[in-house]
């Protein structure tokens, strides 16, 4: 009967335990949905930076330590301190690393997703975001794999980047190609010495290698988001008034507030046509932005791009809550559909709006439209 009970007790047990990485997930995840919000704060920096640190020394000690297992756990000491000078871990503390990794990766990973997904403004750089969202599902069964130090390996690179990309603009005041590049090879160091320190075989090293190379590429063709931008606001108007930022717009019907239907803007022989738009980056940034004005050709029925605006005017200031404002401007356009970009200059896309170029009156007036 004990014997029983005692196989009973161990299921259940068991079908907890079966149950921690999830909740680990679930709470690294959750907590980052509240604390990052529409802008980024100070103490998110330090709480994301403390999370790469934990699964940093967390990969540490699953690399280099020895495992005891539990018929031998009265041979080491029972202290932290001491296991860690003696260089052995019994293997429920494995279990316990192991699952400090999945919780601190799962709160990357959420944070990223939010913060990349914000900053995306194309079907490529979207891309991006989708994978680290099904790296943010995976997360909650890929415990046992961290176990492996290959695995966690490559994730702490490719994460590692990412992060380095995000948190190096809010320390620097400045975004660009060599400072993604810098956050690269910030990331394979820490990978190296983590693998240097493991005395493992040199083709762990090819994952880390591998994603460093493609997320070099991606960045190369513009397929990273420009993390920390962020677009508050895009109008495309006429009549812009350029003290207060405001402007004529056409009023919006119910299924373009909605985002069913594309927006318009009706104009006169002569009028000039603005796309104004509002950009959000970190206290004193400054960063450049560029407009790309497409036009849909009738006869092929796709955009093409017809003009890139910027101007030494257009560099983004950051700290204002509702963005740095910005506009450009074009005259005597032919009618049609149009696209435009704001963009990183010569960089990702930050965000992009469609629409219609009509002539005369819309149906339901004009109204005075302005950026925050």
């Amino acid at each position: 009967m004990e014997f029983l009970n005692h196989l009973r007790e161990k299921a259940a047990v068991q079908k907890i335990e079966k149950f921690i990485p999830a909740i680990a997930f679930l709470g690294g995840f959750s907590w980052d949905s509240m604390t990052i919000g529409h802008k980024v704060y100070g103490r998110d920096l330090i709480l994301l930076s403390f999370y790469y640190l934990v699964a940093l020394v967390s990969i540490f000690f699953i690399a280099t330590k020895s495992v005891v297992h539990e018929e031998d756990k009265t041979e080491v000491e029972s202290s932290f301190f001491s296991r860690v000078l003696i260089c052995e871990w019994p293997s429920s503390w494995i279990d316990r690393l192991t699952w400090a990794v999945q919780f601190c990766f799962g709160n990357l990973y959420s944070a990223l997703v939010i913060c990349y997904f914000k900053s995306s403004g194309s079907i490529a750089s979207f891309t991006i975001v989708l994978f680290l969202v099904a790296l943010l599902v995976g997360n909650e069964f890929l415990k046992q794999k961290y176990e492996k130090f290959g695995v966690s390996l490559a994730f702490f690179c490719l994460l590692g980047t990412m992060f380095f990309n995000f948190l190096i603009p809010h320390l620097a005041h400045e975004m660009g190609a060599f400072w993604f590049f810098l956050s690269t090879i910030i990331s394979a160091g820490i990978c190296y010495l983590l693998w240097f320190k493991s005395e493992r075989h040199k083709r762990t090293l090819v994952a880390p290698i591998s994603i460093s190379v493609i997320l070099s590429v991606a960045y190369i063709a513009n397929w990273i988001p420009p993390v920390p931008l962020i677009v508050k606001q895009q109008v495309v108007c006429k009549n812009f008034d350029n003290e207060t930022y405001s402007c004529d717009a056409d009023r919006l019907s119910f299924w373009q507030r909605n985002g069913f239907s594309k927006a318009t803007i009706h104009k006169d022989e002569g009028d000039e046509i603005y796309f104004m738009s509002s950009v959000y980056g970190p206290a004193e940034l400054k960063a450049p932005v560029e407009f790309r004005w497409y036009y849909k050709e009738p006869s092929t029925g796709k955009f093409k791009l017809t003009d890139k605006i910027s101007s030494s005017r257009m560099v983004i200031r950051g700290g204002r809550d509702a963005g740095y404002r910005s506009y450009s401007k074009k005259k005597n356009i032919p009618t049609g559909d149009y696209r435009v970009e704001t963009a990183y200059k010569d960089g990702a896309v930050i965000g992009s709006t469609s629409f219609k170029v009509l002539e005369g009156m819309p149906k339901n007036g004009f109204v005075r439209d302005s950026l925050r």
